[in-house]
């Protein structure tokens, strides 16, 4: 039976998170994020009679023009079945204008055809098993000299929280949209640094750098659920390209994730699935446990039409 609660219950959402222990976007610690940018945060669930049943988190915004429910990752749901006539129900109740369902970390990866959908992509990540024998050891020869050279360089590994650490993994990532804007890329090289701050103060993230001579030169955010860890952002400077920085860094944050029990290392997603590509030649090269997987991502604008209509017109 389909139902939906307040997500700020915490034991509620530590049933969640029980559930689904491998998916680092359904723990209190995320929750805690989203409300601290503005969110209601709501838990929804299709309890089964003999089995764990479905735990998912929503999360609902109100702008000018529209009321947004987003759920950053889709349970595996039967795509036909009463869950997401639940989900729609709800958001006519509550008013909701948009749908937005995305699959990241996502068990399933599937979003189910709704009504009114406006927009469909494509999408793909990249796990890797901690628990393969043949994890961060069958390596791409260049992906391990990368890691030597940064270990003979002296290159270190610290995990911190705090402002200075949060203020260095946003200037690296505009280092690294810098670049590949300067490749012809479309992409923005603003980052907002309060909402890097909200992501580690919640709980739901932590950094990892990588420091050369005291300078902090690659740097990831990673959101942590009991059983995974999921690459959120990365950022390298020149000299940590130069260095290995960045391949020294993900190997790095993968034994650490290991040695404390974690199951899976997702490295995060990409729009293009091309294995020569730059970002998937990365994502793949630590190994043959790494394995891609296909996922979606959708919008539905299910606001009523005289709604629609006035947001078009204005």
């Amino acid at each position: 039976m389909f139902r939906i609660a307040s997500g700020t219950t915490a034991s509620l959402a530590q049933q969640m998170a029980v559930a689904n222990p491998l998916n680092p976007f359904y723990t209190p610690g995320y929750a805690a994020y989203r409300r601290s940018q503005g969110f209601i945060c709501w838990i929804m669930m299709n309890e089964a009679v003999a089995g764990p049943g479905i735990y998912c988190p929503a999360f609902m915004k109100t702008g000018r023009l529209r009321r947004l429910l987003e759920v950053p990752s889709v349970p595996e749901a039967p795509l036909d079945g009463n869950f997401w006539q639940g989900l729609l129900d709800f958001c006519r109740q509550q008013g909701v204008s948009d749908i937005s369902l995305n699959s990241f970390c996502s068990s399933s990866g599937a979003v189910p055809q709704l009504s009114h959908e406006r927009s469909r992509k494509s999408r793909w990540e990249y796990v890797l098993d901690l628990k393969h024998p043949d994890a961060l050891v069958k390596m791409r020869k260049g992906h391990a000299y990368s890691i030597k050279r940064a270990r003979k360089l002296g290159v270190e590994i610290r995990r911190a929280n705090d402002p200075p650490a949060v203020e260095a993994h946003v200037r690296l990532i505009g280092d690294s949209m810098q670049r590949r804007k300067d490749r012809g890329e479309d992409v923005t090289t603003s980052v907002e640094m309060a909402d890097f701050l909200r992501l580690t103060e919640s709980g739901a993230g932590e950094i990892f750098q990588a420091i050369l001579d005291g300078k902090v030169v690659s740097s990831n955010v990673i959101l942590m659920s009991e059983k995974a860890g999921y690459n959120h952002t990365q950022g390298t400077s020149p000299e940590g390209m130069d260095c290995g920085a960045a391949h020294y860094l993900i190997h790095g944050i993968a034994s650490t994730l290991r040695n404390e029990g974690k199951e899976i290392f997702n490295l995060g997603g990409t729009d293009d699935p091309n294995p020569d590509s730059g970002l998937s030649k990365f994502k793949t090269g630590f190994g043959t446990a790494t394995e891609m997987h296909a996922m979606e991502a959708a919008r539905f604008e299910v606001g009523s039409p005289i709604h629609r209509l006035l947001r078009r017109l204005l």
